[in-house]
């Protein structure tokens, strides 16, 4: 009796098996023939160069999809199966590009435009999910620091593995930022034109393959994520002066491409509007990070136990920073040389050396918040500040000098001396 229910009961598996086996495979073709009605009325509707790459794009994903599926395809499609099939769209879109009179190698070089747009989106997708997720535990773990510790995280916080995990975030936005403009980079050269020379039908497909991957959503939230890794890990030093290296980057990809689009958009008060509204977002981000810039360095000068006004921009810096060098030139609290020399070592050796003039000030000239002369300006400051504080020599060391002169002079003489020879009478 048990044997026979154990028959019974493999019998019901392989049944089910069989039965989900054969709904796998008629999906399949169901999605194969679904695909090659979808390409096949893209061919009929196609009107530039441009669509024709497309299609043909679309044909060599359908045959590398569905390649692993052939002998399931060669069966239920009877008696053309899959190569046939395959090669029946492809000639359907030559006539359609005689037709339009497209030449051969353009569609080439456009259809390898469009793999390296789909590949470009594909990636820009995945990075999408990747930093959302990131950005999420990186905020979480910040929290917990926040908690436990009463302070958010900082490029010092010893935490190894929040520490990575920023930099893993930190990589992937400025990854992310880059895709964005690559690909819109390749749409727009797969029209190898100004978008004014553009005809009507070839704007609106452009402006259809913008909207389907996403061009100015994307933008936004790059921004947005942007905005919201600086606010989350509050970093210092040279880890924020690369977000405004990030910032300054994107905004100048952004000041390339925002013509074109507001050209694409021109008959369209809403895309346009979107335009200006990234523009509104940038100046934005803009602010923060030129905040967070100032802030941190203010902070540094009070950790170093300097004192210089707050100061909230580059010309700002460069005025306050040089009325306490000049203070300290002209030694206004009236301070003994010896504790002068001793605060402008500590200056020298520990600030200005290691931080300020090694990594800030050539940092703040490369992203343009103070010019070169003002740099120079604070170098020769500095300089002064040197020499108003070098021990001076006393006079007792030049009475010594001439001593010293005076019996090497004297010992040289007496050396030197000889007696005068008397000479013999006759």
């Amino acid at each position: 009796m048990k044997t026979i229910l154990r028959l019974v009961s493999l019998l019901g598996m392989t049944a089910c098996i069989l039965l989900a086996q054969q709904k796998s495979d008629y999906a399949t073709v169901q999605r194969f023939q679904g695909m090659i009605k979808s390409i096949s009325n893209s061919i009929d509707q196609a009107k530039t160069v441009q669509e024709c790459a497309e299609a043909n794009t679309s044909v060599d994903a359908l045959e590398k999809e569905f390649s692993d599926d052939k002998s399931l395809l060669d069966k239920a499609i009877y008696p053309d199966g899959f190569d046939k099939t395959v090669e029946q769209l492809r000639g359907k879109l030559l006539i359609r590009q005689r037709d339009l009179g497209v030449i051969e190698s353009q569609v080439v070089r456009i259809a390898e435009l469009e793999v390296q747009v789909r590949e470009l989106s594909d990636q820009l997708t995945k990075l999408n999910t990747q930093n959302e997720k990131l950005m999420n535990d990186v905020n979480d773990l910040t929290q917990n620091i926040k908690k436990l510790s009463g302070d958010l995280f900082t490029s010092s916080t010893p935490n190894d593995s929040l520490r990575n995990m920023i930099v893993t975030l930190r990589q992937g936005l400025q990854e992310r930022d880059a895709l964005i403009f690559a690909l819109t980079d390749s749409l727009f050269l797969q029209y190898d034109k100004n978008v004014g020379e553009m005809k009507d039908v070839e704007k609106q497909g452009l402006m259809g393959k913008m909207e389907r991957h996403g061009i100015i959503g994307n933008v936004k939230r790059s921004i947005v994520d942007n905005m919201m890794f600086l606010q989350t890990t509050q970093l210092k030093g040279s880890d924020l002066v690369t977000l405004v290296r990030q910032q300054q980057r994107f905004q100048s990809q952004w000041m390339g491409l925002a013509p074109k689009l507001t050209s694409l958009y021109l008959s369209g008060k809403a895309k346009k509007n979107e335009v200006t509204a990234v523009d509104s977002m940038l100046v934005v981000w803009g602010d923060k990070v030129d905040n967070a810039l100032w802030r941190s360095l203010n902070a540094l000068f009070k950790e170093k136990g300097f004192v210089v006004k707050e100061f909230k921009s580059g010309d700002e810096f460069s005025i306050y920073f040089a009325s306490f060098l000049e203070e300290e030139i002209q030694n206004v609290r009236k301070e003994a040389n010896d504790v002068r020399f001793k605060l402008f070592s500590n200056f020298n050796e520990n600030f200005w050396q290691t931080d300020l003039n090694a990594v800030w000030l050539p940092a703040l000239v490369e992203l343009h918040k103070i010019s070169d002369v003002q740099k120079k300006e604070m170098d020769a400051k500095v300089d002064q500040w040197h020499s108003s504080v070098k021990p001076g020599v006393s006079w007792m060391i030049y009475v010594l000098i001439a001593l010293c002169v005076l019996v090497v002079f004297m010992v040289a003489m007496r050396f030197f001396r000889k007696p005068l020879k008397t000479t013999p009478q006759a």
